[in-house]
Order: C-alpha cells, then sequence, then structure tokens
C-alpha cells in the first residue's frame, strides 16, 4: 500500500472512529495512534517530495565530493639507483 493510500484510509478510519461503539479510553487511544500515524506518513511524503523536486532541478547536487589537493603535494617519482 503507498504513503497515499494509507493516508486516506487512515483519514477514513479517523473520521468515522467518533460513531463507533468503542469505549472513550479506546477511542482516544486510536485516534492518537491514528493522528500520529497519518503526521509519520505526511511527513515522509513530503521528504519524498522534497528530495524528488531537488532531483527533478538544475541545481541537483550530488553526494560525492572530491579531494582537493595543492598543486605542490603532487607524487614524485623516485628514482632507484
Amino acid at each position: 500500500m503507498s504513503k497515499a493510500a494509507a493516508i486516506i484510509v487512515l483519514g477514513f478510519f479517523t473520521a468515522f472512529l467518533p460513531f463507533t461503539g468503542f469505549p472513550s479510553v479506546v477511542k482516544i487511544t486510536l485516534a492518537v495512534l491514528f493522528g500520529l500515524l497519518i503526521m509519520a506518513l505526511g511527513f515522509l511524503v513530503r521528504q519524498e517530495r522534497i528530495w524528488l523536486l531537488r532531483a527533478l532541478s538544475t541545481e541537483h547536487k550530488t553526494d560525492a565530493y572530491t579531494q582537493n589537493s595543492a598543486p605542490y603535494a603532487a607524487p614524485v617519482s623516485v628514482q632507484k639507483v
């Protein structure tokens, strides 16, 4: 199940939770649980969207970095006698 589908299903359960016959303690616990799950999935969807937009933009930078070295630090050839 995709993140978007999970958010829709959790939203549906949250909307109809007050009309169930569960005791109030169970309703409150489920409402908090569903809310936390919706928040977590929403955060993941947002991070995925930011990552995709960054990847599609022309300013995308990779995480690979090259180390610059000083020109005088070039390897010196040693002659064996």
